[in-house]
């Protein structure tokens, strides 16, 4: 075969890969992993399953690859929000929370954004994580949680690690609800308020987020 031909080949090969990562991204994030098979995989990336099977071999393994291809990009994000944030010097506990809960809410809110898809799957599937095809992959996201409490650490240096981990982690795991919420926001907020809109609501957020952390992490502090 010719250089051509294999630049060809190759070029088909990456864009069939990049069909079945986009249909994972979606149909894990509406049904879950047990819920999606490599037929239905197949079948949204409009690919024969023998494709499938040759560019990724199993199911678990194109969960892999879905982590492979967009897991830097969302930690290039978050790390480059808390740079941003950085530059005018060392960060309030506000400034933490802002910067790293800002891009989850901007990236969910903008169905046009290339991580929203991503974002929404792995908020998703954070319902099994001890399902053990999915936990590797989903541990990898302990370090985008590490560059939020490392900088929680610096802002606040007397907090007991116990209350700042307990607060970092139910920061987390609210975010997680939020960015996967198909509509319970709508309902119980009257239409006041849309999970499809989390940025608009971004300030009400915050201000939740921040005065929660900080009542943990110093109790005599005013509100």
């Amino acid at each position: 075969m010719s250089q051509d031909g294999d630049r060809a080949s190759a070029s088909r090969g990456q864009l069939t890969r990049d069909s079945i990562l986009d249909a994972a991204e979606i149909l894990f994030g509406q049904r879950g992993y047990e819920g999606t098979s490599t037929r239905d995989l197949a079948a949204r990336a409009k690919v024969r399953l023998s494709l499938l099977h040759y560019h990724f071999g199993t199911k678990d393994k194109v969960l892999a690859a879905t982590f492979d291809r967009k897991f830097d990009g969302l930690r290039s994000l978050i790390q480059s929000s808390f740079d941003t944030a950085a530059a005018g010097g060392e960060l309030t506990l506000e400034e933490c929370v802002r910067a790293f809960v800002m891009p989850f809410l901007e990236v969910s809110a903008d169905k046009g954004h290339e991580l929203h898809n991503f974002v929404v799957m792995t908020s998703h599937l954070m319902s099994s994580y001890r399902v053990p095809e999915v936990k590797p992959s989903l541990i990898r996201l302990s370090a985008i949680s590490e560059l939020f409490t490392t900088r929680v650490r610096a802002a606040c240096p007397g907090a007991g690690e116990s209350e700042l981990l307990a607060g970092t982690y139910l920061i987390e795991a609210a975010l997680i609800f939020m960015v996967q919420d198909p509509g319970f926001l709508d309902d119980i907020s009257a239409h006041h308020h849309s999970a499809d809109k989390l940025d608009q609501i971004a300030g009400a957020t915050l201000r939740f987020f921040s005065t929660g952390l900080r009542s943990l992490i110093d109790p005599t502090s005013p509100n």
